[in-house]
């Protein structure tokens, strides 16, 4: 049996029920309070939340429950801790926009396969933050901007880290290091194919101009579709 509710901003209203499957956020609502959907195993996913005035997920709000993907959550500033603590069906993480998290937010969340998306403005990753997603295997990110982790935030992420590194107690810094170029070798394909791309765009300039040099910017531009000024 499915049921779909509508969340005015109270705490605890639906908490532990699972036939909960829909969720319609009111105009203006800004925060989703503490527990709302906690135990809710039946909900499917956050995606009502594009588009919104919601700007922070309270602490344990969606732990426990049934959410399967979080995306359009740009807006979203801050995600408290245990936000989505347990949450077994959760698979994918997409534009995060947050500024501050709490520790253990995404713990034993053991089908999410990636951190992608994580945003800029988040510098430092909490302590417990994914520790024990089991099925994390890439970082789909630029870890460039972080500059420290938490204890344990990786520990048990033993499809993403060797041994020693996935273990308790391991040490934060040579996780990050460890991450950041695992990070920055997955994105190098993708660095590749645009070199590539930019040496050919290159060489036909030199053959319709015949100048050699000079021309980086007009590569450039003319690569984007761009009009060179």
């Amino acid at each position: 049996m499915s049921k779909a509710v509508v969340y005015e901003g109270r705490w605890g209203e639906w908490a532990n029920d699972e036939e909960v499957t829909d969720v319609t956020v009111v105009e203006g609502v800004a925060e989703i309070k503490h527990a709302a959907f906690r135990g809710c195993k039946g909900l499917a996913n956050l995606s009502f939340l594009k588009g919104s005035a919601i700007t922070t997920v309270g602490y344990r709000a969606f732990a426990w429950s049934g959410i399967v993907s979080l995306l359009g959550m740009e807006r979203v500033r801050k995600l408290g801790r245990y936000a989505f603590y347990k949450c077994r069906d959760l698979r994918t993480i997409e534009g995060l926009g947050c500024e501050e998290m709490g520790e253990y937010c995404f713990f034993r969340c053991t089908l999410l396969q990636s951190m992608k998306g994580w945003p800029a403005s988040m510098t430092v990753i909490p302590a417990w933050t994914f520790s024990e997603c089991t099925g994390m295997t890439t970082v789909g990110c630029d870890l460039s901007h972080v500059s420290s982790i938490g204890p344990n935030a990786f520990c048990g992420c033993t499809s993403l880290l060797p041994p020693s590194l996935s273990a308790d107690g391991a040490d934060p810094a040579a996780v990050l290091t460890f991450l950041k170029r695992k990070s920055f070798l997955e994105r190098t394909p993708e660095r590749l194919a645009f070199l590539c791309s930019l040496k050919h765009a290159q060489s036909d300039y030199y053959n319709r101009t015949g100048d050699p040099c000079g021309a980086s910017r007009r590569i450039v531009m003319e690569f984007a579709g761009l009009s060179p000024a």
